[in-house]
């Protein structure tokens, strides 16, 4: 039904359900490990029968929030919206932000939502209702850090399932990440792209000595060597870097990409919606980086193919995504998601249906704590 005929729509129901996804895997980064995903399924319900979903994947170690507190939080930001109208998406965001300025990775699963109403609502898939087209995308693989000696094999693994872009998390050891990665390197040859990630695992001198260390093995660019707190170091460590750096944990919001434009910091930007706050943000975010000649690319922490759509959506908005790490998924032991984005040889095929194209499975639901 076409938004132009919903002059009335509004919020008459929320849902927050405990979603928790088992791995198949420890995800080891260098601050953190993770053994199952425990996100947050934020249903919002409408008084025409429209419904959106969104989903929270929380990093408490990079975005200071963990389930518990998002679902917490997630009673309260039911209470703020219901009544209201979903489709006047800004001002829902600005009044989440001005009464919690903190928290977006719940405030991203209320946005996600809030964007499945807007698109179905405009009878068009939320990467058209973006001002998006169907582009290519294509998806790396990360390998979380562990045993030197598995890496190869890992890698072989990533390779044999037609895979043509392999993400290593470093930072712990330096050694044994410099060993891990000529491992990798030698088992997948010069065909495929190495990106890594240091997930604020060094310090300045560190960083400069490891990514000189490590350009032998034709490294794309590399992820957040540095503390967030230590945004000179980023800097200098971008100026002295033979391998290109982006900055992830470095930009929550449009203010720290203003920041990091302004300053030059560094070329390239990590945007994702557990980080901004959501796609209002994220879309924000990528504007300051077109206009400051910076590529970027859309990440992810442990969503299913929920959060993964509605990521993957927004980086066919816009053409200042150049890459994409859209992979939490792939390791999670169950698939709880109907619709949604698909992965074949690490392209990306976004659903054509209105919205998000993505639903919870009814039998998951049933099974997920209802708060």
């Amino acid at each position: 039904m076409p938004s132009n005929q919903l002059p009335n729509l509004k919020i008459t129901a929320i849902r927050i359900f405990k979603m928790d996804i088992p791995r198949k895997d420890v995800f080891t980064i260098a601050t953190m490990a993770l053994e199952k995903a425990e996100n947050v399924l934020i249903g919002i319900e409408t008084n025409e029968g429209i419904t959106g979903w969104g989903e929270a994947s929380p990093f408490h170690a990079l975005v200071g929030e963990t389930q518990r507190i998002d679902l917490a939080v997630a009673q309260d930001l039911r209470e703020l919206l219901l009544g209201k109208n979903p489709l006047e998406i800004g001002d829902r965001i600005r009044e989440m932000d001005a009464f919690l300025p903190h928290n977006p990775t719940i405030k991203s699963a209320f946005d996600m939502a809030l964007y499945d109403i807007a698109a179905q609502a405009a009878g068009m898939p939320l990467y058209q209702f973006l001002g998006g087209t169907r582009r290519p995308l294509e998806t790396d693989f990360t390998i979380s850090i562990g045993k030197v000696e598995e890496a190869g094999e890992k890698a072989q693994q990533v390779v044999d399932r037609g895979f043509r872009m392999i993400k290593i998390k470093v930072g712990i050891s330096d050694e044994e990440d410099f060993q891990r990665v000529q491992t990798i390197r030698q088992t997948v040859g010069d065909a495929l792209r190495i990106r890594i990630d240091a997930n604020q695992g060094w310090d300045r001198m560190q960083a400069v000595a490891n990514l000189q260390r490590l350009a032998q093995f034709d490294i794309e660019f590399c992820e957040q060597p540095c503390r967030v707190s230590d945004r000179a170091g980023m800097k200098y460590v971008s100026d002295h870097s033979p391998i290109p750096i982006m900055a992830d944990e470095s930009v929550f919001s449009p203010t720290d990409a203003l920041e990091l434009v302004q300053n030059d910091v560094v070329p390239y930007f990590n945007i994702k919606l557990s980080k901004s706050g959501g796609i209002y943000r994220a879309l924000q975010i990528a504007h300051i980086a077109e206009a400051g000649s910076r590529k970027c690319m859309v990440g992810c922490m442990s969503e299913s193919r929920l959060g993964l759509t509605a990521t993957a959506h927004l980086g066919a908005a816009s053409s200042v995504f150049h890459f994409f790490d859209l992979d939490s998924f792939f390791e999670h032991a169950e698939d709880p998601i109907v619709g949604g984005v698909q992965v074949e040889d690490g392209h990306i095929i976004l659903p054509e249906e209105p919205g998000l194209g993505a639903r919870p499975d009814e039998s998951y639901l049933k099974r997920w704590q209802e708060i």
